[in-house]
């Protein structure tokens, strides 16, 4: 979304950018993360940095796509860290603009989101002064590696879902006016009435094929999708493996069965799931599915993709 031109006069002005020659980080805010919460807590972020003694440079991302393209500039340009304010959507495109760029760029995330399934994987505090705090006594530090993973032409840090999830994702865009994650149950809850969706799918993963109708297919390096759904509850995202949960072809009973048991992370068990651990995932379907990625929308038709874990890819200030 572009934002109309008085917005970002305003936006601009509450901004001050450090000119001087390094900054040794970048902070890039979406002002419309949170419900607007990124706007709102600006001024009171950029003061509250300033004195803790980090320098900085400052922007907001104005569009989809700008997080991702100002974090590529900033890694080309020498910056050797990268902050950003919002939730998953905003983390998903700093890690393509640091991962595109080749360069050692460490991230940090304020977390402003709506489901912040990222900041739960690398235990960052959900209090924005708190995560401020983590971030820059991180900076002097060795940033700690975790895996990423790339999907054809794009990069993911935390999840990939294929089906059911996707649907889910793609639906609670029109719902982030609700409150914390109840966007994405409200969104579950409209899927479902539209009807679950099936296809047949082959998937190769590490040289073994599994073939069966599906409803779902998550490839996870954190534990956590849509907020509060626990749907890898072994998923560890520093050590070179995803983990792959499959759900058999399902109907809405099955669903409204196993949705409490997923948000508790008590599904390993139960027929309808698989669980595999791998390295390299090809993924084809008879239909053409939604695809989502960190909670983003990439795909609204593919019937192919192909999935890679790249150990140690990234930096992050947690």
């Amino acid at each position: 979304m572009v934002y109309p031109r008085s917005d970002a006069q305003t936006l601009s002005a509450m901004i001050v950018t450090d000119d001087r020659d390094p900054p040794p980080a970048r902070l890039i805010i979406n002002p419309r993360a949170g419900r607007g919460r990124g706007r709102r807590y600006a001024r009171r972020l950029r003061h509250y940095l300033e004195r803790s003694g980090l320098r900085f440079r400052a922007s907001f991302s104005r569009s989809q796509g700008d997080v991702e393209r100002q974090a590529m500039l900033a890694c080309d340009s020498g910056c050797r860290h990268v902050v950003v304010v919002g939730g998953d959507g905003t983390l998903h495109e700093a890690v393509n603009g640091i991962l595109k760029a080749g360069t050692e760029a460490a991230l940090g995330l304020i977390p402003l989101g709506t489901g912040n399934d990222f900041a739960k994987a690398v235990n960052l505090p959900m209090q924005w002064r708190a995560a401020c705090d983590l971030v820059v006594g991180r900076i002097g530090e060795r940033p700690r590696r975790i895996d990423a993973a790339r999907c054809n032409d794009f990069y993911f840090a935390n999840g990939l879902g294929i089906g059911l999830d996707a649907c889910v994702t793609a639906a609670s865009e029109g719902l982030k006016w609700l409150p914390g994650s109840l966007s994405y149950v409200a969104a579950l809850v409209q899927v479902m009435a539209q009807g679950i969706p099936r296809t047949q799918a082959r998937i190769v993963h590490d040289g073994q094929v599994l073939e069966q109708e599906i409803s779902l297919a998550v490839a996870c390096n954190g534990q956590y999708i849509g907020g509060v759904f626990h749907i890898a509850p072994r998923a560890v995202n520093d050590d070179g493996l995803l983990q792959l949960v499959v759900a058999e072809g399902i109907s809405r009973r099955q669903v409204l069965t196993l949705a409490p048991k997923v948000i508790r992370g008590t599904h390993e068990g139960v027929p309808e799931a698989t669980f595999i651990d791998g390295r390299h995932f090809i993924i084809e379907t008879e239909l053409p599915m939604i695809v989502e990625a960190d909670g983003e929308v990439r795909y609204r038709d593919a019937r192919r993709i192909e999935i890679q874990v790249l150990p140690g890819a990234l930096g992050v200030l947690a």
